[in-house]
């Protein structure tokens, strides 16, 4: 049994209940198997679902349509997840209740939407809809809208929201700065990525922004979570109907965040892990998830998720690599790969050559917003975590 931490306000019933249902789903039962209370059941991640769908769901062989939607990785097969559509709706419509209720979103909020929608990334789309459950207007653009017409948008339509990602709201914060223009719009709300606190306020100054908000989410779960981030910044309310466990949690009570959503009963979310680090908190009477940070195995840069396993290659003949990951003054995210390795110094130059245009193809060439570099190292400059006395693969310094 996994120590864990949860609300004490949780239904153990319900979540017994559900996870019968869940183990006796043909897509789980071979998983599942010799597991006979929720307590001890195992956590589910993207790398044992990929398999699982990828043998026992067939799209062809359902008897009623699904909503498919991609995860946010950047492997080269991309997990995409089926969900029943009135199933989707219904979490939704919970979700956009209490915002309602909330005062997050009113009728008269018009939000300028820039979050994407392509390759079956449906942020975007999400959005639209929840602020249509919530009788609030829409300014449609997506990321592929030129940044001049999100720019004639926001002096047409005066609009009190901006969604997108940091990154994406970034580059059109840059826009209006190389363009000696100020806009004034008096929400931000992003998603997708976590928000940096130097990211934040060069966004806030560029756009007029009093407020930050947020929500919170997966692929694989839905959005379930949103945050007031100005009042209470990393923490979120989580709706009724989703149950957050926070998997062996260390001594400050950070652990793994695990999602079990009882409204996917057509196909199953029992205790997924989502890569994200957290904990429960109490907070004027509330409860709280906060979160902290992506888990050691993974990090996000313009968007994407990478896995740490897929750089390995990188470094195969390596006596020893770390990934170093900051930012630099124009806000671009910089990913240092420190190898440990003997070369030859008159072949150094060219196998540097190499594998930086190889790590640049790992994270999709994004070289508008990551600087990529290789460098040949000692042991020693390799950075060591003075607490543990250990040399992590992935250090994020941002």
């Amino acid at each position: 049994m996994y120590p864990v931490c949860i609300p004490a306000k949780i239904d153990h019933s319900e979540f017994q209940n559900y996870f019968e249902l869940a183990k006796q789903n043909p897509l789980y039962v071979e998983f599942y198997k010799g597991n006979d209370f929720a307590a001890g059941a195992p956590m589910l991640s993207k790398k044992e679902l990929m398999p699982i769908l990828d043998t026992k769901f067939k799209l062809q062989n359902e008897k009623t349509g699904v909503y498919l939607v991609r995860s946010g990785g950047s492997t080269q097969k991309p997990l995409v997840f089926p969900v029943d559509i009135q199933e989707n709706h219904n979490q939704r419509l919970a979700l956009a209740e209490e915002l309602t209720r909330s005062h997050f979103f009113t009728s008269k909020t018009i939000a300028l939407n820039i979050f994407g929608y392509s390759d079956m990334y449906r942020t975007a789309a999400i959005m639209d809809d929840i602020l249509e459950k919530c009788q609030a207007t829409t300014l449609a653009l997506s990321s592929h809208a030129s940044y001049t017409d999100m720019q004639q948008a926001t002096k047409h339509f005066k609009p009190d929201f901006i969604f997108g990602t940091p990154s994406k709201l970034l580059c059109f914060a840059k826009f209006l700065e190389e363009n000696n223009t100020k806009v004034e719009i008096e929400n931000l709300f992003y998603a997708g990525e976590f928000l940096r606190p130097k990211t934040q306020e060069f966004l806030q100054k560029t756009f007029g922004s009093q407020n930050v908000y947020s929500m919170y989410g997966s692929a694989e779960t839905g959005i379930w979570a949103w945050s007031n981030c100005s009042k209470n910044p990393s923490l979120f309310s989580v709706i009724k109907g989703i149950i957050v466990e926070i998997m062996n949690p260390d001594e400050n009570g950070y652990g793994t965040i695990a999602v079990t959503n009882t409204y996917r009963k057509r196909f199953p979310v029992f205790r997924y892990a989502i890569g994200d680090l957290g904990r429960w908190v109490d907070f004027d009477g509330k409860s709280f998830l906060e979160l902290k940070s992506r888990e050691s195995k993974s990090f996000i840069t313009c968007e994407l998720h990478h896995d740490l396993d897929k750089f390995f290659s990188l470094a195969s003949e390596a006596d020893a690599f770390q990934i170093q990951l900051s930012t630099n003054e124009f806000f671009k995210d910089v990913v240092r790969f420190l190898m440990v390795q003997n070369v030859a110094e008159d072949k150094r130059q060219e196998f540097i050559k190499e594998k930086c245009a190889e790590l640049k193809r790992l994270l999709n060439d994004a070289e508008d917003c990551v600087e990529a570099d290789v460098l040949l190292v000692t042991a020693a400059e390799l950075y060591i975590d003075p607490n543990t006395t250990k040399t992590p693969l992935l250090l994020d310094l941002r």
